[in-house]
């Protein structure tokens, strides 16, 4: 009698197994979402952990400082720009505070500036632009961005002359 129990349960068992198996799995209710999808979305948006240590040029392209900080306010938009300024390799560097709203973001290369009356262009490489040469100067652009340095800026410009920059108040946590 135990061995009738035992084959009638290894046969329900079994009958109840090919049922589980031989359904098919229900279509996904979220659709697919691929990397370049998501990458899209986010399309013009700049990782702010990136713009730390960005350049600032003023409007004749020469370097004034770098951004080392920014503040936000407690609704989490930047108000604040902290710059250094001054300084060599940060030694003697001070810091000032500017108005987020003043600095202008730029995505493409600044132009390097080399003061000679005949130099060479260098050789194009893989995703470089073509330097130019001119009497007095050459101008030469750096390579082009890569994909990956999409996620924020090249660099800032502020309408301010480093002499003012220097000039302006220290900015000190306290």
């Amino acid at each position: 009698m135990n061995t009738k129990f035992f084959v009638v349960g290894a046969i329900a068992a079994a009958l109840v197994a090919g049922t589980a198996m031989a359904q098919t799995p229900t279509a996904a209710t979220r659709p697919e979402i691929n990397s370049t999808s998501v990458n899209q979305a986010y399309k013009g948006q700049w990782r702010l952990y990136k713009m730390i240590g960005l350049d600032v040029y003023n409007q004749n392209d020469e370097k004034v400082g770098d951004i080392s900080e920014l503040l936000v306010d407690q609704t989490g938009k930047i108000q604040t720009a902290i710059l250094g300024v001054g300084g060599f390799l940060g030694v003697g560097e001070r810091l000032v505070s500017v108005n987020f709203d003043q600095l202008k973001f730029v995505n493409q290369p600044v132009e390097l500036k080399i003061a000679s009356s005949t130099q060479a262009a260098p050789a194009p490489t893989k995703n470089a632009e073509t330097a130019t040469t001119t009497t007095g100067a050459a101008t030469t652009a750096r390579p082009a961005r890569n994909t990956n340095e999409q996620w924020y800026p090249d660099h800032a410009v502020i309408n301010i002359t480093a002499d003012q920059l220097k000039a302006m108040p220290r900015f000190e946590y306290n």
